[in-house]
């Protein structure tokens, strides 16, 4: 990202909750709202607005500002606090449209085991469309690989047994399952965190060029699109993955603020 580290060691010094808030805003508004707004494309409700989100993103940041210390980790932190609000917000939405306001009534007079059913129903069904958007996201992150880890991949994605795998690719079924998982190390971090590891790249050009490569497109087309040379497109590529790999082993479960760390 660009380096606003000034910003943000101010934004954690200040003690005017005005200032505070204003710096903050103006320097990450248009990042958050676009990471916001590309979680909810696939969640189209009039109750989710992506511009209330990244508003009450900031008012959250600012009044848990003691949570982080560090500047460096300030943009982290906050994409990571859009992306939680995001997420609760998408699954209270999915929640009132299968309960309905005629229905509120009917759950009051449940029993307490009654209202547990649905409510579980609910969350199972909630996980179960995270699941499959982490297998999207997986299928896109197919091509942040090469060779034979791609070709296990694709296959596993597609239900293949490790026994039918290590016969395709030529190998045991051991080492194959050691390869899977070791994949999945790094790979289910990348998934989860995409849209927010997007508009972490300091550059609008990175983040184009790396969009186009993960809907498939050759470097052929990407340099076309584009109007950059394919020495400066694969050369980008290649500089993302490592970075994103990196994060994704360093912190599994928050890579975004391990790109950062590494950022500085």
């Amino acid at each position: 990202m660009d380096d606003n580290t000034a910003i943000n060691r101010r934004f954690l010094e200040t003690d005017d909750d005005n200032d505070a808030f204003e710096l903050l805003f103006k320097t990450y508004y248009k990042a958050i709202f676009r990471s916001i707004d590309r979680m909810l494309r696939d969640h189209s409700d009039p109750a989710v607005d992506a511009d209330d989100l990244t508003q009450e993103t900031f008012i959250r940041a600012l009044q848990k500002k003691n949570e982080v210390r560090e500047p460096e980790k300030v943009p982290g932190w906050l994409f990571t606090i859009a992306k939680n609000l995001t997420l609760n917000e998408i699954r209270d939405a999915k929640r009132r449209r299968e309960t309905g306001s005629g229905s509120l009534k009917l759950l009051e007079d449940l029993s307490d085991s009654e209202k547990e059913a649905p409510y579980a129903a609910f969350i199972a069904k909630t996980d179960a469309e995270q699941t499959e958007t982490n297998r999207y996201r997986l299928q896109q992150c197919l091509y942040l690989l090469q060779g034979d880890d791609r070709k296990v991949v694709e296959l596993k994605l597609e239900g293949a047994e490790i026994r039918e795998i290590a016969q395709t690719i030529g190998a045991t079924s051991g080492a194959v399952q050691k390869r899977w998982e070791r994949l999945l190390e790094w790979l289910t971090p990348i998934a989860r965190n995409l849209e927010v590891l997007m508009d972490c790249l300091p550059e609008v050009k990175e983040q184009y060029i790396m969009e186009r490569h993960l809907d498939g497109q050759p470097f052929s087309e990407i340099t076309k699109a584009l109007g950059i040379s394919p020495a400066t497109v694969e050369k980008t590529v290649k500089r993302v993955i490592v970075q994103w790999k990196k994060a994704a082993k360093a912190n599994p479960a928050d890579p975004v603020s391990a790109l950062v760390d590494n950022e500085r």
